[in-house]
């Protein structure tokens, strides 16, 4: 008995030729992909970008836990992996991120998505994985310098090309004053002093525009009015044809820097207890009257005086009065002087005053009487 098989054959050729492009478009796609049966969760089939993935065989990706080895990386655990699964089997489609973990032991970022299938009469959950290691990369970092510019304790400004001001960080508002709404919108010269030039900006712009960079110290001025003193960067962030689209600027404030550099320099020139120059400021001063003298053509006197009887005072009364009459003595003296005139004090009793522009050496006869 002979029966006509020429339809089932056909069908039998298409079943397969189906079967060919489907298994040749599932191994094609480059992301992951497992097939699971949806009661128990058991993988059916993955494709070859599964296996390359995760670095295994076939036979062995078959074996995996969810999305990966079967292992946990944590905090992600196999049973919380079973856990999404079955929601995507009761609630439908299900996406989020997985930490998955390679044959080699390298620990990765996956994208998964979740669905119920349903295929031929077997109830399945189809998970597509994605490697999303750069994309998550990309997020720590946008993340490390966002907490970076939150929490710097150098304010920093970002401007436009323009130098209008389209973002600042907490440093910024603690130091200036202003806040970052009343700030952002704002030209960066809101912060001008008025201490320098326009050479000097045009000599910041100048570099800027050769150099992609500026830095030094600058006076800037704070809401409530008051100038300080601020160390400051600035560094062009270019397009790709070199054009230069924001400015990043970053400060702080050294204020008290500059005042301590002020006090040194003080105690390195003056007196602490008259405040009259010392012996080292004296000489500076000495030699730029000589230089004015030889200049002008005239004299200049220097006058050595010294308090006869001083040792008595400091032995009878003490210490405390010897340097109130110091004090004394000392503006009294200064008192006597010109403007131009010099008095510095170069030991316990000894001062020197400096005596310019004088016609003859009996000029300065009425300022000698005087001290």
């Amino acid at each position: 008995i002979g029966h006509d098989i020429t339809a089932r054959h056909r069908n039998e050729l298409a079943l397969i030729e189906s079967e060919s492009r489907f298994r040749e478009i599932f191994n094609s796609v480059s992301d992951g992909i497992f097939i699971y049966d949806a009661q128990s969760g058991r993988i059916l089939d993955v494709n070859q970008s599964t296996c390359e993935m995760f670095g295994l065989s076939y036979e062995q990706a078959l074996k995996c836990g969810p999305f990966g080895l079967g292992f946990d990386v944590e905090p992600y655990s196999n049973a919380d992996g079973m856990q999404k699964i079955q929601l995507a089997r009761t609630q439908g489609v299900q996406s989020f991120d997985w930490l998955s973990r390679s044959s080699d032991g390298r620990a990765f970022w996956t994208s998964v998505s979740l669905k119920f299938a349903l295929i031929g009469s077997q109830e399945s959950i189809l998970a597509v994985v994605r490697d999303v290691s750069r994309r998550k990369e990309a997020e720590f970092k946008l993340q490390l310098a966002a907490s970076v510019f939150k929490h710097a304790r150098e304010g920093i400004t970002i401007t436009d090309g323009e130098g209008t001001i389209v973002d600042v960080n907490d440093a910024f508002t603690r130091v200036t004053g202003y806040s970052r709404d009343e700030a952002i919108g704002q030209n960066s010269r809101m912060l001008n002093s008025g201490r320098q030039d326009a050479a000097f900006y045009k000599d910041m712009w100048n570099s800027l525009i050769l150099q992609g960079h500026w830095s030094g110290e600058i006076w800037n001025r704070r809401k409530n009015g008051e100038i300080y003193a601020q160390l400051l960067t600035i560094s062009a962030m270019c397009d790709a044809h070199g054009k230069a689209e924001q400015y990043v600027g970053l400060f702080s404030d050294i204020s008290a820097i500059k005042e301590h550099q002020y006090q040194l320099q003080y105690l390195a020139h003056f007196d602490p207890l008259t405040h009259l120059p010392n012996r080292l400021l004296l000489a500076d001063r000495l030699q730029q009257a000589m230089s004015q003298s030889q200049r002008r053509g005239q004299q200049l006197a220097v006058a050595y005086v010294d308090l006869d009887g001083f040792k008595y005072i400091n032995d009878r009364h003490g210490h405390d009065i010897g340097d109130r009459l110091l004090i004394a003595v000392a503006a009294a003296m200064k008192n006597c002087l010109r403007e131009g005139d010099t008095l510095a004090r170069i030991g316990g009793d000894e001062f020197v005053a400096v005596l310019i522009d004088l016609e003859s050496v009996d000029s300065c006869l009425p300022m000698l009487v005087r001290l």
